[in-house]
């Protein structure tokens, strides 16, 4: 492993989403952990502290993608790792979030709505890795 590789957790339920981002992820050089459910994912952020995290909003386990959201922001060895919150809900439900008005209960850096265009999340992660690089 190379001493500067990022390290990203992707959080999701979907098991086919999560081998087709993280196959994506680990081509473009990154260290790439994964997690189905909530309560593994906020192990692995514990544990790992990775440079990243990508988190589904919506999985049908004991945290949603807003708790897991919530409790990474709340803890302090954690609260600064960018989140960029992915969802369908706009396909599935007809649900668009507004980061603004939702900052409240959802605080991502960035939002991308599923079906996610792979070049713009790139340059999305590689911004936030940037402004997070001293």
């Amino acid at each position: 492993m190379e001493q500067d590789q990022k390290t990203i957790l992707v959080i999701d339920d979907n098991a086919d989403y999560l081998f087709t981002m993280e196959t994506f992820l680990r081509r473009n050089g990154f260290q790439v952990l994964t997690a189905a459910d909530g309560q593994k994912a906020l192990e692995l952020a514990e544990e790992h502290a990775p440079d990243l995290i990508l988190l589904d909003v919506m999985m049908e386990s004991l945290y949603s993608g807003f708790e897991i959201c919530r409790r990474l922001r709340n803890d302090a060895a954690l609260a600064e790792i960018p989140i960029i919150g992915i969802s369908g809900m706009q396909d599935e439900l007809g649900v668009q979030i507004d980061l603004q008005r939702d900052a409240d209960y959802f605080s991502p850096d960035r939002f991308f709505d599923k079906p996610v265009d792979k070049s713009e999340l790139l340059q999305t992660i590689n911004e936030l890795l940037g402004q997070n690089t001293d």
